[in-house]
């Protein structure tokens, strides 16, 4: 699958990919971009979790980006005059004799590629991480707000209130580590081949180099260790929210992103365990263990077009599970206005009693104290 498809029977496959890449990449682009006005548009997801949805949609078009940069290199390198002419060789060098698809060809292009695709894959899961640890720190449901505040109050509640340092230290530091973590390629040279065609594979490595230290790092870093994360907390939150239930409250906006994260990290986890399988059955074999036998059937291009198709399990995660985003207004979420109702009312019927406890103990008071002073 490494070689370049030429023959007449292969040019239709790989235009089909090419229309399919094509019609995907104009989906992925409409609706995460319409998460965008969403957020925006609605005071109640004005807090650190949809932030990180944003974050995570504009993730999705910067790799609709990089898997189209991919198509368009594939096919480039077909016709290695056009090549030459978008100026990706020194105009000195010749092309004659010259194996494109190989990463000493070019090696510049390989490596900004190859940051661009750590860097993509990397920040999704430490987000995905970062957001269950937050979700597993903060209340099982939304604080209901004192009858007193009138500030922001909107139908009866306001909206989520979290101290300053925590939305940036959640929307920067996965980014910033999945920088440091990328160092290598451009110190190193460590790229990778990337594939997003049957037959179109770029930055091709000899067979000792594709599966080095490096790369294993970043399959155990990236990928393991945050998926680690993320599986443990999401049985942490599964526990509590059983609890909660259990003491009255059930449901609530809280309740239903904790299940957003679980929709969305647990395909996002096979798809990226599809794009390591490679790794994973070299050091299987190097254990002397029977190895997975999937990559016949889930090869590179699959692996990386699945990969490109989750990106619409963003907006369909959101849009079907948090109404706040398909209302384009501040509207918060109608289990907290159920749980708010709720509260308010409990609040109502428990008044009387305390008042009559606490009148009753100032009568009594009044009796010791004239016993006193007769």
């Amino acid at each position: 699958m490494d070689q370049v498809l030429s023959t007449k029977d292969s040019w239709y496959i790989e235009w089909a990919w090419v229309g399919g890449y094509s019609s995907l990449s104009t989906l992925v682009f409409i609706f995460n971009i319409l998460i965008f006005f969403s957020v925006g548009k609605n005071k109640f997801l004005h807090y650190s979790f949809h932030y990180v949805i944003v974050a995570l949609s504009l993730r999705n078009l910067l790799r609709v980006i990089l898997t189209l940069c991919l198509v368009f290199l594939a096919k480039l390198i077909q016709t290695p005059w056009l090549f030459k002419a978008t100026f990706l060789i020194p105009a000195n060098k010749s092309t004659d004799g010259l194996d494109l698809t190989q990463s000493a060809s070019m090696s510049l292009t390989c490596e900004v590629l190859s940051v661009w695709d750590h860097i993509l894959m990397t920040t999704l899961m430490f987000y995905l991480a970062g957001s269950s640890l937050y979700m597993f720190c903060r209340h099982p449901n939304p604080s209901i707000s004192d009858p007193s505040e009138t500030t922001l109050k909107l139908y009866g509640i306001v909206p989520v209130k979290e101290r300053s340092w925590v939305s940036p230290l959640l929307l920067l530091l996965p980014p910033l580590l999945a920088v440091f973590l990328c160092l290598p390629i451009p110190i190193l040279h460590e790229t990778h081949p990337m594939i997003a065609l049957p037959g179109g594979s770029v930055c091709n490595l000899h067979e000792s180099l594709k599966f080095n230290t490096y790369q294993s790092s970043v399959a155990i870093l990236g990928f393991l260790l945050p998926a680690a994360i993320v599986i443990s907390l999401m049985i942490g939150l599964s526990i509590r929210r059983c609890i909660s239930c259990s003491g009255g409250t059930c449901v609530s906006s809280f309740c239903k992103e904790e299940m957003s994260l679980a929709l969305l990290t647990l395909p996002y986890l096979a798809a990226y365990l599809a794009m390591y399988l490679p790794l994973l059955d070299h050091y299987l074999q190097k254990l002397d263990l029977p190895q997975t036998g999937l990559q016949p059937y889930i090869t590179p291009e699959i692996a990386r077009a699945v990969e490109m198709v989750l990106g619409l399990l963003l907006p369909v995660v959101v849009y079907s599970v948090l109404p706040g985003y398909s209302r384009f207004s501040s509207e918060p979420d109608a289990s907290d206005l159920r749980r708010s109702k709720k509260e308010s009312y409990n609040q109502s019927v428990t008044a009387p009693d305390s008042t009559r406890l606490s009148q009753e103990s100032l009568e009594l008071d009044c009796v010791i104290r004239n016993g006193y002073m007769s």
